[in-house]
């Protein structure tokens, strides 16, 4: 059976909360969204799996995410009733300083209904290939 129109409103909302809590920096809200085994594949690191190693990568990254806002677009899932992938573009934005866009990218997650809830089993991000130029020219 397909994903009903609960499900795919359950999956952008996960993505807005996933981002929100990015911003805050509020990894306990973040990793209630994750399945304890999920990988986290961020696009400009190696990929790390299991909740605590996904906290630990967070927290080790926290200044490339603070004073940030991760902005999700044109999301959308496909599935059935038990596993689903949600896809979204993402921009983030400077907000402490001048805004600006610091970072675009694609994000693919796979999910998995565990006790009636969605939970990301493998949240891979793509990196747009101009980061990485941009990233270059500014360090040098």
């Amino acid at each position: 059976m397909a994903l009903s129109l609960e499900d795919r409103l359950t999956i952008h909302e996960v993505i807005a909360r996933l981002d929100h809590a990015v911003a805050a920096q509020d990894w306990s809200g973040y990793l209630a969204h994750f399945d304890e085994a999920a990988t986290l594949d961020p696009g400009f690191a190696p990929p790390v799996s299991g909740k605590e190693a996904i906290r630990g990568f967070l927290v080790a990254s926290e200044g490339n995410t603070r004073g940030k806002r991760h902005v999700a677009t044109n999301v959308f899932g496909d599935g059935d009733r038990e596993t689903a992938t949600a896809s979204s573009y993402l921009v983030v934005i400077e907000r402490e300083d001048i805004p600006k866009v610091s970072a675009s990218a694609r994000s693919v997650d796979s999910r998995v209904r565990r006790d009636g809830q969605w939970k990301v089993q493998r949240h891979a991000v793509a990196v747009d290939p101009g980061m990485f130029k941009a990233f270059a020219q500014s360090q040098g």
